[in-house]
């Protein structure tokens, strides 16, 4: 049995992750999408700072600052949520860019003006924050695609102005995305007449009905939930960071469904979505994929053979912070079909208790705030959720998996245990 999952593993999962996983848009969307995260980080400091769960917080600051030391914070949280979409514009585009080797700054500013070409104006000529935020997302993604490679495909093929050498390099760059940037520019503009004479309202619109919608409801729901959690583990069992395939495909929708959620809490509105890019964090990926930081648990409390030992000693460290590759690879996890059982149903459990617990309102959804993949569990539960009962899913979450795990640990430290003392027995 093991040789044929095995088997199955290396001939039929293996090539396609590694197809997917260097596929270069998939890639350049990852890693675009990515560029965002510090920010947002920051912004959720703010965010954090102005709503603590702390009883008379808020009465208290407000008599030493004034009664609009929210508002004022919200300057920082409305500085980084609501430019995401420009963020990811240009570096979406840099990062296809330079994959094909081409100037990867000048794709990313002739894909910003692409983007800011279609998107609408206020009635007193400011551009919306919401286009720019959260909601832009899709069209920032589509846009930075179609600009780079009409980009890339005009310098390929030589269909640029040339300078002299002696012209400055800057100088020179500049004139070689002259056309490509009259090209796109025309594009879009052109694109954005058709639309708005077809009275179709805008392209943020069409692309929200055509592609939002439907990946929304797809990622948004319980089902597709397991699905990217099934995605993630199969492709990790062999070597492939499974979440960043998933990521590449889902990513901004998770993030515009947290984003959803922070306006709902700011505004003091119901929080609408269970499923972002959070709660995966903070409730399934607790020291990594695979909910590892049940394994690190054992290594510590439960070893018995000196290989396990050794291993916690590196292991456990990185995995409290969610870098789960020493376990992987030193347990090992990849490649292992026996340790693949509780490594993919542990996490399909604890989102399973994570779902339940949002949906019967027995834990608060998670608030909007961009809690880091890093952040140890307890405390990561109480930031997400502004609650202790966020920690306290947590808690039960490590419990459930350290029960599934245990058995195959178990089965594991034994045999290390025999092999390193072959006159003992174990029990």
């Amino acid at each position: 049995m093991g040789s044929k999952i095995s088997n199955f593993m290396d001939n039929k999962v293996l090539p396609l992750g590694i197809k997917i996983g260097g596929q270069r848009h998939l890639l350049a969307i990852r890693d675009g999408m990515a560029a965002s995260i510090p920010l947002i980080i920051v912004g959720s400091i703010f965010l954090i700072i102005g709503n603590l769960p702390i009883p008379g917080y808020t009465e208290f600051v407000s008599g030493i600052f004034g009664p609009d030391w929210v508002t004022k914070l919200n300057y920082a949280v409305d500085a980084t949520f609501s430019i995401m979409a420009l963020i990811c514009v240009f570096a979406i585009s840099n990062s296809l860019a330079n994959k094909y080797a081409v100037d990867g700054v000048s794709a990313g500013f002739i894909s910003l003006a692409a983007f800011l070409v279609v998107t609408p104006l206020t009635g007193d000529g400011g551009i919306p924050l919401g286009y720019l935020g959260s909601k832009g997302l899709f069209v920032a993604i589509i846009v930075s695609l179609i600009s780079t490679e009409i980009f890339r495909i005009m310098v390929q093929k030589d269909i640029v102005i040339k300078m002299p050498e002696n012209v400055p390099p800057a100088v020179s760059k500049s004139f070689v995305a002259l056309i490509p940037s009259i090209l796109t520019i025309t594009l879009f503009w052109v694109l954005r007449l058709v639309i708005e004479f077809a009275g179709f309202g805008n392209m943020h619109e069409i692309i929200a009905v055509i592609l939002g919608k439907p990946l929304s409801y797809l990622g948004g729901g319980y089902v597709g939930g397991l699905v990217a959690i099934l995605i993630t583990s199969l492709f990790w069992t062999v070597g492939i960071h499974g979440w960043d395939l998933v990521l590449s495909v889902m990513q901004p929708t998770y993030m515009l469904m947290l984003d959803q959620n922070r306006i709902a809490f700011q505004a003091g509105q119901e929080i609408p979505n269970i499923i972002n890019y959070s709660f995966f964090n903070v409730f399934v990926w607790m020291g990594g994929s695979g909910v590892l930081i049940a394994v690190a648990i054992l290594l510590v409390l439960r070893s018995r053979s000196k290989q396990m030992k050794e291993l916690a000693k590196i292991a456990v460290p990185p995995t409290i912070f969610g870098v789960n590759e020493p376990v992987m690879f030193g347990f090992p996890i990849v490649m292992n079909p026996i340790m693949l059982i509780p490594y993919v149903l542990a996490p399909l459990v604890v989102f399973t208790v994570s779902y339940a617990a949002m949906y019967f309102k027995i834990v608060p959804m998670t608030n909007g705030v961009m809690v880091p993949w890093t952040m140890p569990p307890l405390i990561g539960g109480y930031l997400a959720t502004g609650s202790i009962m966020g920690s306290i899913l947590q808690l039960v979450n490590i419990i459930i998996s350290v029960a599934i795990y245990y058995p195959f640990f178990k089965a594991a430290d034994d045999n290390a245990y025999r092999g390193e003392n072959p006159d003992k027995t174990t029990s």
